[in-house]
């Protein structure tokens, strides 16, 4: 009997049928009309739908500066210390007029950073943070590269590639 009972699909037709039948609601309600209370989606419509992320995401490391333009970083170097990949380059100067360190070159190199933000949290300063950028992605290697200047590796800017991927508060 319970050979018979394999033999004879009536549980996978019935199986079927269940799936049919909430496939064809989710399928038939998907951008083109209100969604029930019932249905729930799990996908976001990017690039349509702004995107909500987590509040404590970790994007792209930003440098911050302070209501007169200028970089809040005093060149501490606890940043470049603590961070466990090494991706953080900082070289000191001075700048007329100002008592702290000034920081002539400050590098990162995006693709070996494993955004843990141990750099932000051991700045005393609050000089950088990591921002809510989350398309990263590059043709070029050296688009991960990023800097103080330059018209595409600009930290105080977003990407060129995720231009329009930062997320809104």
């Amino acid at each position: 009997m319970s050979m018979l009972r394999t033999l004879i699909p009536f549980d996978i037709a019935g199986g079927m049928a269940l799936t049919g039948k909430y496939f064809g609601k989710v399928f038939f309600s998907a951008n083109r009309k209100k969604i029930r209370t019932q249905l729930k989606h799990f996908t976001q419509e990017y690039p349509e739908v702004k995107v909500n992320l987590a509040p404590r995401y970790r994007g792209r490391l930003t440098l911050l500066k302070d209501e007169q333009g200028e970089i809040k970083c005093v060149c501490c170097l606890a940043c470049e210390k603590i961070c466990p990949t090494e991706v953080i380059t900082i070289e000191k100067g001075k700048k007329e007029g100002r008592k702290m360190p000034f920081p002539v070159r400050y590098d990162f190199e995006m693709e070996r950073c494993i955004f843990c933000e141990f750099c932000v949290e051991s700045c005393g300063f609050d000089s950088i943070i990591l921002n809510h950028q989350f398309e990263l992605a590059t043709y070029n290697r050296e688009d991960f590269s990023i800097g103080m200047e330059g018209a595409g590796q600009n930290m105080f800017i977003p990407s060129p590639v995720g231009r329009h991927s930062v997320a809104e508060d």
